[in-house]
């Protein structure tokens, strides 16, 4: 991807191990952005320090991984994919130095396109060592739930009856895992949210294994004495999980009656424990924002839905999160429209006290919408007339409210070429190869490929013989 590594970190400060230390002592859990970036930054910096496996040849490579990696728990949708290739190249690169570490194991498993590029039975092997070797280290246990969790994940990918009993203990150490992950106090809400969640989706379609992984973290949560807002909506990520497995994946008009009782029900369970999730804790947007996929699953409406938005942008105007939220609601299938969402996403652009990646979600109504087309129309759909003046009005509203920030540059340049705007898709590309760092042409493939687009954007290429897409 055409990233520039010091753009990309730009900002980004580093933490030492005592930091760590300090925020593991603290009982007050992080609750913005930063906060959650700086406790992932300092706890894997602490568990590298820690591990031994330093070495001149690989530490700068490892150590950027892990700062990338720190950011990706925070980014936008448009960032996250370019932080994930950029942890696949750096880590890569460690690995081929020599890094024997096992969280950077785990992301050149994960991230790293020549692992990806293995054939299957290889990439388990990868996913599986890494896992392990993360298993006895000292890393913290939230980074080994994830590395249990996505071995279990690749191993099951083809149902391979085979690997079943390998699948259940990789799932059973996940479980373990996350359990002494939430008797941290410092491990920041937003953490365990997330871990839960992926935990759950991951069970869904074992009961006997959700309820029992659920069972046993609300036995943890119980233990650390009175209901709290973390308890209570971590529940209601639980039943609203359990709701949808009795619901199934099927259209409306093929759920049984006894799964709709049960949809219905499990339902209630969750919006019951989220309202006494903000009874307990009034200032996270988070609880607010799963409310939201409560009110969409009760069929609540609209007025409903933005109660519970209002209610979190008043208490963070930039979380993301809950803009995602609002814009999955109002897509066509639910109870939206593209006119809908793209209302919406000029919001997000027009409202000024909303910052951070809130003004992307325009270009993200653009993205979801053209998910639901053909491949035809989803070919046909950038060069509609109403589109790229809204990507380019929220790219340049989020160069405003974020002056310091030039990765989304990458993105931008991206969506005018899709466009057929290449006299801003050159202009970005000049902007990042004058930057400090210049311009490197993973995002594109290659240079081959990079040079192929610009021959494309100057007219030295003719329509048929067009490049793909960066």
């Amino acid at each position: 991807m055409l990233f520039t590594l010091k753009e990309l970190r730009q900002g980004l400060p580093l933490f030492c191990g005592l930091l760590a230390l300090l925020l593991v002592s603290c009982s007050k859990q992080p609750a913005t952005r930063e906060d959650r970036q700086k406790w992932n930054l300092a706890t894997l910096k602490a568990g590298y320090d820690s591990a031994g496996h330093k070495d001149p040849k690989w530490d700068k490579d490892a150590q950027d991984a892990l700062e990338d990696f720190a950011r990706l728990q925070t980014a936008s949708d448009a960032e996250a994919e370019l932080l994930s290739t950029l942890i696949g190249e750096v880590a890569d690169s460690a690995v081929s130095a020599g890094c024997d570490d096992p969280m950077i194991g785990h992301l050149y498993a994960r991230y790293s396109s020549p692992a990806k590029a293995k054939p299957l039975s290889e990439r388990q092997g990868l996913y599986r060592a890494a896992a392990n070797r993360l298993q006895t280290s000292v890393y913290p246990p939230l980074r080994k739930f994830y590395a249990n969790m996505d071995a279990a994940n690749i191993l099951w990918q083809r149902y391979d009856t085979n690997l079943w009993p390998e699948v259940r203990q990789f799932r059973s150490a996940a479980v373990a895992d996350l359990n002494l992950a939430l008797r941290d106090r410092a491990l920041p809400e937003a953490e365990a949210f997330e871990a839960t969640k992926a935990l759950f989706q991951m069970l869904a379609r074992n009961t006997s294994e959700l309820t029992n992984a659920y069972n046993q973290i609300e036995a943890t949560l119980s233990s650390q004495g009175g209901k709290s807002a973390t308890e209570e909506f971590i529940k209601a990520e639980y039943y609203l999980q359990y709701a949808w497995r009795a619901r199934g994946n099927d259209t409306a008009d093929k759920v049984t009656r006894e799964g709709w009782r049960l949809f219905h029900e499990r339902l209630a369970v969750a919006e019951k424990a989220l309202k006494r999730a903000w009874s307990l804790d009034p200032q996270d947007p988070q609880i607010p924002t799963l409310m939201i996929s409560v009110v969409l699953g009760q069929e609540a409406g609209r007025a409903e839905m933005e109660k519970w938005f209002a209610r979190a942008m008043k208490v963070d105007p930039d979380h993301y999160p809950a803009c995602r939220a609002k814009l999955h609601f109002l897509l066509p299938q639910w109870y939206g429209s593209r006119q809908d969402m793209l209302a919406f996403g000029r919001e997000c652009v027009a409202r000024t006290n909303w910052g951070g990646h809130v003004p992307l979600v325009l270009v993200d109504a653009h993205s979801e919408f053209s998910r639901t087309l053909s491949a035809e129309g989803r070919a046909a759909y950038w060069a509609q007339p109403d589109v790229w003046p809204d990507i380019k009005a929220a790219y340049e509203r989020f160069a405003q409210a974020n002056p310091d920030d030039t990765r989304f540059r990458y993105p931008y340049a991206w969506y005018a070429f899709e466009c057929g705007q290449m006299a801003d898709f050159k202009t970005q590309i000049k902007l990042i190869d004058q930057s400090e760092g210049g311009l490197q042409y993973s995002y594109f493939g290659g240079k081959a490929a990079f040079d192929r687009a610009m021959a494309f954007a100057n007219g030295q290429e003719s329509p048929t013989n067009a490049p793909p897409a960066p």
